[in-house]
């Protein structure tokens, strides 16, 4: 594993580059088509639109995709389950200390014991309507959304075994 351990922070905004939310993380590795950090236990979580903090009670492991419409949360429960929370966004942008990335509203998310589910297309689509997203934006989150679930079926990078050492590390550090 190639540890930077940098602190870098990460904002969301949403489309029209209207900031979402931020949080200060680790840089773990970066590579010329993703950023993968370590989000410590306790960090917080600005969350400007609704001018609320949050404090993130367990650790987790963060993947930017530099070249493709998603980004990978994985929580870390205390008892090892993990909980995947996947952005449907803009390609990430990596500058020194800083990672970003367009929020296009569409989640895919699996919570401990579910099945992988398909959240907040109603906000995408009100969004759309509201922020005028164009054709290309549209298509783009249609595009992504198979893509990523695709990966996920067939158990395809990154959900192959790419975050099991990771996860495997933060479980044992902490």
């Amino acid at each position: 594993m190639n540890h930077l351990s940098k602190n870098i922070t990460v904002s969301a905004f949403k489309y029209g580059r209207t900031l979402h939310y931020s949080w200060d993380t680790q840089l773990i590795e970066k590579t010329e088509t993703y950023v993968l950090v370590k989000g410590e236990a306790g960090r917080r979580l600005f969350h400007h639109t609704k001018n609320k903090i949050f404090v993130c009670p367990n650790p987790s492991l963060e993947f930017f995709s530099l070249d493709e419409g998603f980004t990978v949360n994985i929580d870390i429960h205390p008892n090892g389950e993990l909980e995947y929370y996947c952005n449907i966004a803009l390609p990430s942008e990596y500058k020194e200390k800083h990672i970003s990335f367009v929020d296009l509203d569409v989640d895919l998310v699996k919570i401990p014991g579910e099945d992988w589910k398909l959240i907040d297309f109603d906000e995408f689509k009100s969004n759309s309507r509201l922020l005028n997203y164009p054709k290309h934006i549209l298509q783009f989150v249609e595009q992504s959304i198979k893509i990523l679930e695709d990966r996920i079926e067939h158990h395809s990078f990154p959900f192959n075994d790419f975050f099991d050492a990771y996860i495997k590390e933060i479980c044992t550090g902490r």
